[in-house]
């Protein structure tokens, strides 16, 4: 019977160990807390070049993220009457729409679960605002005029991996739907 008891306490305590969470390099107060500010810069996606700027508490995170600032929008003629292009018509024949996303502005909030004391995860949920740039391009000369612009919102998603790589810093790399693959830097404390 002790045998029996002995061996259920020791699977008892090796089920405890793998499904808790361990800590990111936990100090030896119980108390505190993880924290850490967040760095991103990013390209792909809609916006071209990204960047975006976050703060972690414990296991949630909240982020911030622009993208498009450094997109480039080819040339184009800002109004010519004598195309019959109205922002509140639809395009006379001859022309095509051509879409440039301009800004993207970006809202997330993020879940982090730590493997181990050096590699975690995450996931992010958030919300994303942008402008598109709307040009009308002449099938026959290829001449490119401003049409209108485009608004849009909607739900945006992400995620990635973290490695702790000194005592208060975290590089890691993730994708997010609307600015694309990014590059983090985390400082971070307790």
């Amino acid at each position: 019977m002790k045998k029996i008891l002995f061996l259920l306490l020791i699977a008892f305590s090796f089920n405890q160990i793998a499904i808790a969470q361990p800590e990111t390099a936990a100090p030896e107060d119980e108390d505190a807390v993880f924290k850490a500010m967040m760095f991103d810069l990013g390209y792909g996606g809609e916006g071209g070049l990204s960047a975006g700027v976050g703060f972690r508490y414990w296991f949630a995170s909240l982020s911030v993220g622009l993208a498009g600032f450094a997109k480039d929008i080819p040339n184009y003629s800002q109004y010519d009457p004598s195309t019959g292009i109205n922002p509140s018509q639809p395009l006379p024949s001859g022309y095509e729409e051509l879409r440039y996303p301009a800004i993207i502005l970006t809202a997330d909030l993020g879940l982090h679960y730590d493997l181990n004391e050096q590699i975690g995860l995450f996931a992010n949920v958030g919300v994303y605002s942008q402008q598109d740039t709307v040009l009308a391009k002449n099938y026959t000369n290829g001449n490119r005029y401003y049409w209108k612009y485009y608004n849009s919102s909607g739900l945006a998603f992400g995620g990635g991996v973290d490695y702790a790589f000194a005592d208060q810093l975290i590089a890691g790399i993730g994708y997010h739907t609307k600015r694309g693959i990014f590059a983090r830097v985390s400082y971070f404390w307790f």
